[in-house]
């Protein structure tokens, strides 16, 4: 018997003996999101799906963390989509708006980076992602409109 499997005997015997040993503990990460799409259905983190059909502009998720504000509030067109979605991230006012992106009232292209956000492809969709908290929005556009968008909250315990 070589001295690794000695040593790993070893430790499986005490093991048995004083019970279970954790020999790593791992955080777990939950995911939460919200989502709207088509011409007017709303997921709500929890709870039913409910449809919208409204051209008001109204909030879609709004929370403040370490006197930092976080807020998306959607607008949508005659035809259901968006077609105005502002997104407000530790005060900085994102607006996507006719397919263009608007970081403090100037347009930027993707990808983006700036102090507290990126903003980059993924895939067919674009997203933006906080630097500061482990909160993302992800949208679709189709010829200037927005038909689905998605935000996304993780939680580690």
């Amino acid at each position: 018997m070589t001295t690794q499997r000695r040593i790993l005997a070893f430790s499986l015997s005490l093991a048995s003996v004083f019970g279970t040993v954790e020999l790593l503990k791992t955080k777990e990460t939950q995911t939460y999101t919200c989502r709207t799409f088509g011409s007017g259905i709303v997921q709500p983190f929890q709870g039913e799906s409910y449809y919208v059909r409204s051209d008001c502009p109204f909030t879609l998720t709004s929370f403040n963390v370490n006197q930092g504000e976080y807020s998306v509030t959607i607008r949508r067109g005659h035809n259901g989509l968006l077609v105005q979605v502002e997104i407000v991230l530790n005060n900085v006012t994102t607006l996507l708006q006719d397919g263009h992106v608007v970081v403090k009232n100037k347009s930027v292209s993707d990808p983006c980076d700036q102090k507290y956000q990126h903003i980059f492809k993924y895939g067919i969709y674009t997203r933006l992602k906080s630097s500061l908290l482990p909160f993302s929005v992800t949208w679709h556009n189709v010829h200037g409109r927005i038909n689905s968008l998605w935000v996304t909250l993780e939680y580690t315990i």
